[in-house]
């Protein structure tokens, strides 16, 4: 027993000592850190701190470090304009039957301030143009107009350009709406411009320096015979000839569209002439039809016709009409004058209106967001009926437009809707001829084309 508590005592000795090193080694440590880190306070008068206030009027104070942190409250966020901070604009032309009222409609999610800013602009019109304007006044179809909106959805301003020298503007300034007429002094000089088809038209005419406006113009003027969201081919070509307007000397818009010839893979050649206030081919046939190629202004074809795998059912069946998509909101117009004979909910494709047309033509449009038609009404061509929405059975939105021919569903992209061509009259057929050639040769000669960063000379022939 006494060997073994020998031994227990040589064992525990050494490693209690080196316990009581390891713990005096750390205490002094301690002590030290502590001493270095109060020591300074004692020999300075002025707190460690980044008061903006003791610093002189030549000396900034760093930009950055947590003692220098802005304060929220005095952060630069409220200074800054909220007209100019995440607003968006949009841009078109007038369709027949708009109004301000409805443009208004289709472009405000704030339904408070439409009937307000309608008042504010009619009542601007009417003052400078005397005449007796309502806020539901028809207004005359092609003419271009803008709405801005906050990020927060609230009317901010609008422009509506009833003729080039007839400018309004509307505005929201500290909760008030203001309206006026620009005073405008205009000029306009012919121009030529040639691009190919590199998307969709608005990219494509943008390539060439050229802006939304022109490309909602030229959509316009071949609405009978193009539809560019379906049509057009990466390489497909356009020349047009149009009036650019200045004001005070700086561009300011676009003016008419005097010709302008689209030679497509799909379509062929396409030309239009304007005379006489409307449009017609090279012969002097008139490119207005009984049909429009398309019943929305910015679409994309996303489905076809024919039999699919529906994407939410899950099953095979046939597809009878085109699903285009668009965004919420998008007007849907009537493609063709017709009586409404169907307008309310259908089941799967939610919201739907049904138009009959002369000829044994019926139009259909489904998975509408709203409509403002009736069973019996009477609409016109390029009427708006509705919006883009996804009612019904749907995976987002877009119109599902089916049109029939004698009660049979026939493919929209592929239907032949020429009717009742007119031409131009008899006793200006010289005049038209003469204008014409000369028109065609300015398209067709060598033009100046704008491009990005310089003019460059083309030869198209």
């Amino acid at each position: 027993m006494a060997t073994d508590r020998a031994i227990s005592i040589k064992f525990n000795k050494p490693r209690n000592g080196l316990k009581t090193r390891v713990l005096a080694v750390g205490l002094c440590l301690l002590v030290t850190g502590a001493v270095i880190y109060v020591w300074p306070s004692f020999g300075s008068k002025i707190p460690h701190s980044c008061d903006i206030r003791e610093t002189s009027a030549n000396k900034q104070p760093p930009p950055f470090g947590p003692t220098c942190a802005i304060n929220p409250d005095n952060s630069t966020k409220d200074k800054v304009d909220p007209m100019l901070n995440g607003s968006q604009e949009a841009t078109d032309v007038t369709g027949p039957g708009d109004t301000l009222i409805s443009i208004l409609n289709d472009n405000l999610l704030d339904e408070a301030s439409v009937p307000r800013v309608a008042e504010s602009m009619a009542s601007s019109i009417q003052n400078a143009l005397n005449i007796n304007f309502t806020p539901d006044t028809a207004l005359p179809p092609g003419r271009r107009y803008s709405i801005t909106i906050d990020s927060e959805g609230r009317f901010l301003k609008a422009v509506l350009e009833l003729e080039p020298a007839h400018v309004f503007h509307a505005s929201r300034e500290d909760g008030a709406i203001n309206s006026w007429k620009e005073e405008v002094v205009l000029d306009f000089k012919t121009e030529v411009a040639c691009f190919e088809m590199k998307g969709s038209l608005s990219e494509s005419i943008a390539s060439v320096g050229e802006g939304i406006e022109l490309a909602l113009k030229l959509a316009n003027v071949f609405r009978w015979d193009v539809d560019f969201h379906s049509e057009s081919v990466k390489g497909d070509t356009l020349r047009v000839l149009f009036e650019r307007r200045y004001a005070d000397d700086r561009p300011s818009g676009y003016g008419r569209v005097l010709g302008a010839v689209y030679e497509g893979k799909k379509t062929g050649p396409k030309t239009a002439i304007y005379f006489n206030n409307e449009y017609y081919d090279e012969k002097g046939t008139e490119l207005k039809k009984n049909f429009l190629r398309s019943p929305l202004s910015v679409i994309k074809v996303t489905s076809r016709y024919g039999y699919r795998l529906h994407p939410v059912l899950k099953i095979w069946r046939k597809h009878n009409g085109v699903d285009y998509g668009a965004a919420h909101g998008t007007p849907v117009w009537a493609v063709s004058g017709g009586i409404v004979t169907y307008a309310g909910w259908n089941n799967g494709y939610g919201n739907y209106v049904c138009i009959k047309h002369d000829n044994g033509f019926e139009s259909r449009y489904g998975h509408l967001q709203r409509f403002f038609v009736n069973k019996g009404q009477r609409v016109k061509q390029r009427q708006r009926i509705g919006l883009v929405g996804m009612t019904g059975i749907t995976t987002g939105p877009h119109l599902d437009f089916q049109l029939l021919v004698n009660k049979k569903h026939m493919d929209p992209l592929k239907v032949t809707m020429v009717k009742s061509l007119r031409s131009v009259p008899t006793a200006l057929a010289p005049r038209f001829s003469a204008l014409a050639q000369d028109r065609l040769s300015c398209i067709k000669g060598n033009l100046l084309a704008k491009g990005s960063n310089r003019l460059t000379k083309l030869k198209l022939d």
